[in-house]
């Protein structure tokens, strides 16, 4: 069960959530709101890369089995932009190949294993934005 956890506010800070489960993504999203983060969804990769443009996050938290473009097509693209370069992406999958793999790379500020709590995704979002 979701817990609301004290702020240090957040409030504005942006977040593009990339899920294509959709009720994962209204559990993870209301999540984030709670906390008072500001959070877009995009449900595949071209979305979500057309969504970097309109709505430029702080942080993005990157499913990496999508439909149209995969999280790591989507995270080349993301690097290859020298105005997103260093942005935090948190890879998230219930896929162990694709974690370890996105484990491995440095372009990924973390992954997460699904499920997980959204306590968890929290305090990671909220580590990330520390990190920049």
């Amino acid at each position: 069960m979701y817990r609301r956890q004290a702020l240090d506010s957040p409030s504005r800070t942006k977040v593009l959530l990339v899920e294509d489960d959709e009720a994962t993504c209204t559990m993870y999203a209301t999540a984030l709101r709670m906390e008072g983060f500001q959070v877009r969804t995009a449900a595949d990769g071209l979305v979500a890369l057309q969504m970097l443009e309109v709505f430029d996050p702080d942080v993005v938290i990157l499913d990496l089995r999508l439909p149209i473009a995969s999280g790591f097509e989507v995270l080349h693209e993301l690097r290859a932009s020298r105005a997103r370069g260093t942005l935090p992406v948190i890879a998230v999958s219930g896929h162990e190949r694709g974690l370890a793999q996105a484990r491995r790379n440095p372009d990924f500020y973390a992954a997460l294993q699904k499920p997980f709590d959204p306590n968890d995704l929290i305090g990671v979002t909220r580590r990330a934005l520390d990190s920049v």
